[in-house]
């Protein structure tokens, strides 16, 4: 009997070795992002493979604002989407199910961060400082994240905002429209700040960050996603600090890949661009007293109706464990203060 015992496990051992092992198939999800600088880590987890050696197969869908985004979600055709503290409050407000489950862009080390936004102008405008923009024409994408800047900077100088004119004007559009000479200056986020100075004849930088706001990007999911299917969001989350780790270790070659994704972006620009941007992942205290001050800031601009408590637009639980697991991703961001 003993020898049957021992041929029989001899046997299974051979067949083991001889019969192929399924790999199990990555779990495919569509993230709904920007067109722009802001989802750098985004573009490289899906060129370099990091997504899907996690187990998950990310298919991008690339639109031009934060708003197209929520409604790619809300309609179906997006479990992921990645959206500014500008708007995200906003569509949670109308019934937008989704919170945030790691950062994407900002330093997650001050609750002021918008280095990425800038205002420019042209030689000869007669607009050298922020409250030079009263009784002036400025193009941005009204409802974003620079409108919200634009808002709030006016606000801290004492300009009344309705004394600047804003016409609503698509970030892709911003070249031609400063060049064209139909608006004044122009409100934008990068690449297309640093595609303006490129670009535009005499171009001239007004302002650029400032503390103003804290423009925050985070990368949410589906609440029923998050609920049933929890595992998938961990090795998302999980791959997503890697991503942003190479993308911060490697600025030259991930402006290289942004040139792929982003429709006239060539490489000078958006190897300047890059380096106006923080790729950090985490979610922090500081994040969460961002999200409060940009709900009152949204709410101050008669955008947003009542306070949004921030435990209905983040849930930080993943990311706060591949920090404690996997600190080494997190090695070359300055420390949480």
């Amino acid at each position: 009997m003993t020898r049957l015992f021992a041929f029989v496990a001899a046997a299974t051992v051979v067949w083991l070795a001889i019969v192929p092992q399924v790999e199990p198939q990555p779990t495919t999800i569509t993230a709904a992002i920007g067109s722009n600088m802001n989802h750098v880590p985004s573009f490289v987890g899906v060129e370099k493979g990091i997504f899907l050696k996690h187990g998950v197969d990310v298919k991008l869908k690339i639109l031009n604002t934060g708003q197209e985004m929520s409604k790619a979600l809300q309609a179906g055709e997006a479990q992921v989407i990645g959206a500014a503290f500008s708007n995200f409050p906003l569509a949670v407000e109308r019934g937008m199910a989704a919170k945030g489950v790691v950062g994407s862009m900002g330093d997650r080390t001050t609750m002021h961060s918008d280095e990425p936004v800038s205002v420019w102008t042209r030689k000869g405008s007669g607009i050298t400082t922020l409250e030079d923009l009263a009784g002036k024409r400025v193009g941005t994408p009204v409802g974003g994240t620079a409108d919200e800047y634009l808002g709030a900077a006016l606000k801290k100088k004492g300009i009344a905002r309705e004394r600047v004119t804003l016409l609503n004007v698509m970030p892709g559009n911003s070249v031609s429209t400063l060049q064209g000479g139909s608006v004044d200056a122009v409100a934008v986020w990068e690449p297309y700040g640093s595609l303006v100075g490129a670009k535009v004849p005499d171009a001239q930088l007004v302002s650029r960050g400032g503390g103003y706001v804290g423009y925050y990007i985070n990368i949410s999911f589906r609440n029923d996603l998050i609920e049933k299917d929890p595992q998938l969001v961990e090795r998302f989350v999980l791959a997503f600090a890697e991503a942003s780790q190479y993308t911060r270790q490697h600025l030259d070659e991930g402006a290289e890949i942004a040139t792929r994704w982003i429709p006239g972006l060539d490489l000078p620009v958006a190897r300047t661009a890059i380096r106006n941007l923080t790729f950090d992942p985490r979610i922090t205290r500081h994040t969460i007293a961002a999200w409060e001050e940009n709900v009152r800031t949204l709410i101050d601009q008669k955008k947003l109706r009542a306070a949004l408590p921030w435990q209905q637009g983040m849930e930080p639980r993943f990311i706060e464990r591949v920090v404690k697991e996997r600190p080494e991703l997190f090695s070359d961001l300055k420390p949480v203060p």
